[in-house]
């Protein structure tokens, strides 16, 4: 019964896409199941999106339809990336531009409620970064010399490697210091390039340092502050993200080209191969002289000896 359904199933899969085949629109139909397809491998593994992506766009068409035109299947894989890098970019530019600020700290917790305020603005927009000590730290660091600092990061969204934009030192709130509160430090930043930069905060101690102790502590990563309109970071998270499965899609097709080529000059060269093996079968054993089914070669006299004809004795009758 498992078997007739699988037969069944196998039947209705080989109607349709023959049927797909025929159709006028089965380059929509193979764009739409790679990008179907595409999605849910992305979802389930986005790290592998540059390389998925060109490998699905090339098998789905050719092993689900039997495409194996070239120029349709760069076709689809083209129009797959697009739309896909398009569909991805959007997404990630919602995350980017729609999360609300989240407060940061040290690992030691003598850097708390780390922030920034706004988030996003235009490169004339004033930011203020805020950061607390710890009253542990005060009590035990106040007669020291320290110094905190906001820093800012270009994102790795632009496309480049983190690294550090500027830094800039932090004043505190209130010189008056309570007994178990925490300090707070600021600083407002302004006149800021059009970018995507990320902050974090420092803070640099004075020697001498006591055991199981550091001159510098940091926070962990903050997203922000915004500058770069939303229509630019749309376009360079498109780029970034296109760019790359592109240069695997082609090198994949160029590849798949070169093996065609091969093949073809494989078949080329083994055309005629029997007619000749025939050719050579029939040529005289001495000179080489085609014989054209004779028993004697015309050229050297050869002649061919007849086969010894092998008869079984009869017993005689008793």
């Amino acid at each position: 019964m498992e078997n007739e359904e699988k037969h069944t199933l196998l039947r209705k899969i080989n109607y349709l896409t023959r049927k797909t085949k025929e159709s006028r629109f089965s380059i929509l139909v193979y764009i739409a199941t790679v990008f179907v397809a595409s999605i849910w491998v992305i979802f389930m593994n986005p790290c592998m999106m540059n390389l998925l992506l060109p490998i699905l766009a090339i098998l789905i068409p050719y092993k689900l339809y039997d495409v194996t035109d070239l120029k349709k299947l760069a076709v689809v894989g083209v129009a797959a990336i697009v739309l896909i890098s398009l569909s991805m970019a959007f997404y990630h530019t919602g995350v980017i531009y729609d999360q609300p600020s989240r407060e940061i700290r040290s690992e030691g917790r003598r850097m708390i409620n780390g922030t920034v305020e706004p988030i996003y603005g235009d490169s004339g927009t004033s930011f203020n970064l805020t950061v607390e000590l710890s009253w542990e730290f005060i009590e035990r660091y106040e007669n020291r010399n320290y110094t905190v600092y906001a820093n800012l990061s270009f994102t790795e969204t632009e496309g480049v490697r983190r690294r550090d934009y500027e830094g800039y030192e932090m004043s505190r709130v209130d010189e008056t210091v309570e007994e178990n509160q925490t300090v707070e430090y600021y600083v407002i930043v302004t006149d800021l390039p059009e970018r995507m930069f990320n902050h974090y905060f420092s803070l640099k101690r004075e020697v001498p340092l006591e055991e199981d102790d550091y001159a510098w502590e940091r926070t962990s990563l903050g997203f922000g502050p915004i500058t770069l309109p939303r229509n630019n970071a749309l376009r360079i998270i498109t780029f970034q993200q296109s760019i790359s499965t592109f240069l695997f899609f082609f090198l994949f097709m160029g590849l798949w080209w070169l093996k065609r080529r091969m093949d073809i000059s494989v078949t080329q060269s083994t055309e005629g191969l029997e007619e000749k093996e025939k050719a050579l079968d029939d040529s005289c054993p001495e000179c080489g002289h085609l014989l054209e089914g004779k028993k004697e070669c015309d050229r050297c006299g050869w002649v061919e000896e007849p086969e010894d004809e092998m008869f079984e004795e009869e017993e005689p009758d008793i």
